[in-house]
């Protein structure tokens, strides 16, 4: 593909500064600068390096411009850059078939231009959404639905009755719908509580390779609209993820919590029982919050416990310091010992 950089101005609603009519062959990132490339910086401060690499033009924040370079001006230069990545790296065009290899049980309901590929299994009563695609082996059991352009990826597994929305990705290896981890000890073992809820999934979610969500014990577990899961992260029953949340890698949530919307986690926070975060806050890199603890809206919480940013940051700087002020703690003992014997002495001297 080629296009000029005027065109390209166009189609993210940007400005050009400079030559709009060289042609740009690629769209890339300054780590990788081909020539004939367009690359994005969100910081002016590093227009001095980008200007001294093969690239044929860069995406920069409103005001920027360049000396060397033509640049397309954008209010957000990321989201133009990621706009422009998808239009020369189209994404993968599929059969619109169903495979004389794969099984498709005679109740299933299957919408127009519906994939299907070799070895995947589709059970009773599944219902699947127009141009919507399951990938080899996979295996949507009874009852299950799936929206429309929709795409399960290779070996996903959709156990019974789980409802998925439109437009929405399970990448490979990913398990949706497996039993809650539910049990009572009835005073000799681990006696088992049925799992018989479900898992609905809104529309435009997201969810990365080989993450595991459980379904209800009663009920449903919800990833609503828009939401976004990163590989291997374990939702348990009864959880509930807010609209456009944001979940890393190795994100564990345990059953029933409540996750709200816009909410952002950083890899491996673990979450206990029963736990509200409030809509757009933020968890960072191993947090840890404790089972029935509410966090509220809009804040930012670290460490394990998990506490407040500011908070734990005095806690951690003070940490940092610890050596120093055990030696100063260790100084002033010595100097305080030091003034109680010349003390005493004083005292012995006039009796």
């Amino acid at each position: 593909m080629e296009k000029t950089l005027n065109e390209l101005a166009q189609i993210v609603q940007g400005t050009v500064v400079g030559n709009g009519a060289i042609k740009i062959t690629s769209v890339t990132g300054i780590e990788l600068p081909l020539p004939g490339g367009l690359a994005y910086l969100t910081e002016a401060k590093k227009l001095a390096e980008v200007e001294n690499m093969p690239l044929a033009a860069v995406i920069v924040p409103e005001g920027v411009q360049s000396a060397k370079k033509p640049v397309i001006q954008s209010q957000n230069p990321k989201l133009a850059w990621a706009i422009l990545l998808g239009l020369f790296n189209p994404p993968q065009t599929f059969t619109k078939t169903v495979s004389e290899h794969a099984f498709v049980a005679k109740t299933a309901k299957l919408g127009k231009e519906v994939t299907i590929e070799p070895f995947a299994f589709v059970g009773e009563n599944v219902t699947i959404g127009n141009r919507s695609v399951v990938r080899a082996y996979s295996y949507i059991d009874k009852q299950a639905t799936i929206g429309e352009n929709s795409m399960i990826d290779s070996h996903v597994t959709i156990y019974p009755k789980t409802q998925i929305g439109n437009r929405v990705t399970i990448h490979a290896g990913s398990v949706v719908g497996s039993d809650g981890f539910g049990y009572v000890f009835d005073g000799k073992k681990q006696a088992k509580v049925p799992q018989v809820g479900n898992v609905v999934i809104e529309d435009e979610v997201e969810i990365g390779a080989c993450v595991t969500i459980d379904r209800a014990t009663v009920g449903s577990t919800i990833i609503h609209q828009g939401a976004k899961i990163d590989n291997l992260v374990q939702i348990a029953h009864n959880v509930e993820i807010g609209d456009h949340a944001c979940l890393s890698a190795q994100v564990g949530i345990s059953g029933s919590s409540k996750i709200g919307k816009h909410v952002t986690m950083g890899g491996r926070v673990g979450l206990g029982d029963h736990v509200e975060i409030g809509d757009q806050a933020t968890l960072g890199a191993q947090a840890g919050v404790p089972s029935g603890k509410a966090i509220p809206s809009k804040q930012i919480w670290i460490g394990a416990p998990a506490r407040p940013y500011e908070e734990m940051r005095k806690q951690v700087s003070a940490q940092l310091r610890s050596y120093e002020t055990q030696q100063l703690v260790h100084e002033l003992k010595k100097r305080i010992e030091s003034l109680e014997k010349e003390l005493s002495e004083l005292k012995a001297d006039k009796r």
